[in-house]
């Protein structure tokens, strides 16, 4: 008994010991990782973002409609398709963006394509995912699908749909290529796009 009370404290001992050497290791190895992380952090922050859209392929003549369930896509692009005799207008900005409607103003302004944790927004200029910005939801075929950031104006004009005039009908996918539209609220009637 006393041969294994010696043992135990040995054993305690030499894990106390070999304990403190390894926390020691744990926390190095911890603190190296947290330094790596920011490091790498702080690279991608400074790196560009690249965009799957530019100014460029904005500018021109669109249909415009807008839905507030996924379901109701393929319709509204063919409706907004429709309206392409009547059509909004997305010009070139004088800064490098392109004048569009920001929610509840008559007169259009200077918005840009910006990133942010791989989303892609259009608005106006600072930083990306601000209220008044559109989340681009999908870019493809001549269809453009952006959602308001702001849940409030999405309740009242849904997710809109542009369809570039000039492009040949094509079959409508609902897979979101950034990220998946904000959800809206009950179903409020779209305003008709104003005449430019």
């Amino acid at each position: 008994m006393v041969l294994a009370s010696i043992e135990c404290a040995g054993l305690r001992q030499s894990v106390r010991q070999h304990g403190q050497l390894m926390l020691a290791l744990v926390f190095a190895a911890g603190l190296a990782a947290c330094n790596s992380d920011t490091a790498l952090q702080g690279a991608s922050l400074t790196a560009p973002a690249v965009a799957p859209i530019t100014a460029d392929e904005l500018v021109g003549k669109w249909g415009l409609g807008s839905f507030r369930t996924e379901a109701d896509l393929a319709r509204t692009t063919n409706e907004a398709r429709r309206y392409c005799s009547n059509p909004y207008v997305i010009g070139k900005g004088t800064n490098g963006g392109v004048m569009m409607y920001l929610a509840d103003q008559t007169q259009p302004s200077e918005v840009f394509i910006k990133s942010a944790g791989g989303r892609v927004y259009i608005g106006p200029p600072g930083p990306a995912g601000v209220k008044q910005d559109r989340q681009v939801t999908s870019f493809e075929n001549g269809v453009l699908v952006a959602a308001w950031v702001d849940p409030t104006v999405t309740a009242r004009y849904g997710t809109m749909v542009f369809v570039r005039c000039d492009t040949p009908a094509a079959p409508a996918k609902t897979a979101a290529a950034v990220a998946a539209p904000a959800t809206t609220a009950a179903p409020v009637p779209a305003p008709p796009p104003a005449t430019r």
